[in-house]
C-alpha cells in the first residue's frame, strides 16, 4: 500500500467518533507529546521550573470545569515570572512548541511564549519582552512571541535573540483582544530559522535565530502600567521534536 498524504484534516464522524479508529499500532517518528494542564496539580518537581517575580504573582491549574493553567502576575509593576519546561530541545532535532495563550487584560500585561536557553532570567529581566516600548533579551538564544503592554499594547511580534545579540523582531499584523485565545506555535529547523504561526497560519519568519544551543519550553508573564493582577491562561502545551 502506497503512503497517504494529507493537506488538511482526518475527520471521524458519525459512529466513528464512539467506537475503535484506528487498527494497528500508531508509530509516529517524531516525539510528540501534549500537556493539557488537567492534573490535580502542576508538577513542579518533574515536569516544570516555576520563579514567581514579586507579589502575589502565581502558577495555578485553572481547574473549576476547564484545563489549563493560570499564571497570575503580581500587584508589582514590571517583575517577571516564569514557568519552564526542561532543556530537551536542539535545532538539529527541528523542534517545534505551540500553546494556545489567552490573555485577560492586554492594556496592563507582558506575556512571553517560546523557546529560551535558560528556564529563568532575574526578575524584572525576561527572556524577551518590550519593557519601555524596546525589545530587549534576557536570554542569550531564544525564539518566541512577545505580547507587551509597553510596545504597542496587543501587538504580537515573534522575536528572538541569538548568542547575545540584537533582537530581532516582526510584527505578525495580528493583536490580541481582552479575554481572546489563539494558538501560537513556534517551529524551528536544523538551522536555526524559526517560523511562527497564529492560529495555524504561518505569520512571521526569523532566518538564523537561534544557535544550536539545548532549549526549553518557556512563558513569561508580568504586569504593565501598574495595572495590578492579570491572568494568562494556558491551555494546553504541544511538542514536537525528532529522536536523537
Amino acid at each position: 500500500m502506497s503512503d497517504v498524504y494529507v493537506d488538511s484534516e482526518l475527520i471521524f464522524k458519525a459512529g466513528a467518533t464512539n467506537k475503535v479508529n484506528i487498527i494497528g499500532n500508531p508509530n509516529p517518528e517524531r516525539m510528540t507529546s501534549v500537556d493539557w494542564f488537567d492534573q490535580t496539580a502542576i508538577n513542579l518537581t518533574n515536569d516544570y521550573t516555576s520563579t514567581l517575580g514579586g507579589a502575589n504573582d502565581a502558577v495555578a491549574l485553572t481547574a473549576g470545569g476547564t484545563n489549563g493553567v493560570t499564571l497570575t502576575t503580581g500587584t508589582g509593576d514590571n517583575e517577571v515570572s516564569f514557568l519552564a519546561g526542561g532543556l530537551i530541545f536542539d535545532i538539529t532535532q527541528e523542534p517545534e512548541i505551540e500553546s494556545k495563550v489567552e490573555m485577560t487584560d492586554v492594556s496592563g500585561t507582558f506575556a512571553y511564549f517560546g523557546f529560551s536557553d535558560a528556564v529563568l532570567e532575574a526578575t524584572p529581566i525576561a527572556t524577551i519582552d518590550g519593557a519601555g516600548g524596546t525589545h530587549e533579551a534576557g536570554a542569550t538564544d531564544a525564539v518566541g512571541f512577545v505580547i507587551d503592554a509597553d510596545f504597542e499594547t496587543s501587538s504580537i511580534y515573534l522575536v528572538s535573540v541569538k548568542t547575545g545579540g540584537a533582537v530581532q523582531a516582526v510584527d505578525t499584523g495580528l493583536a490580541y483582544a481582552d479575554g481572546e485565545a489563539k494558538r501560537l506555535k513556534v517551529a524551528l529547523d536544523s538551522s536555526g530559522n524559526a517560523r511562527g504561526y497564529v492560529d495555524g497560519i504561518q505569520v512571521a519568519y526569523i532566518a538564523s535565530a537561534v544557535a544550536d544551543v539545548a532549549l526549553c519550553a518557556i512563558y513569561n508573564y508580568g504586569t504593565r502600567a501598574a495595572d495590578g493582577s492579570n491572568t494568562v491562561i494556558a491551555r494546553h502545551l504541544k511538542k514536537w521534536q525528532n529522536e536523537a
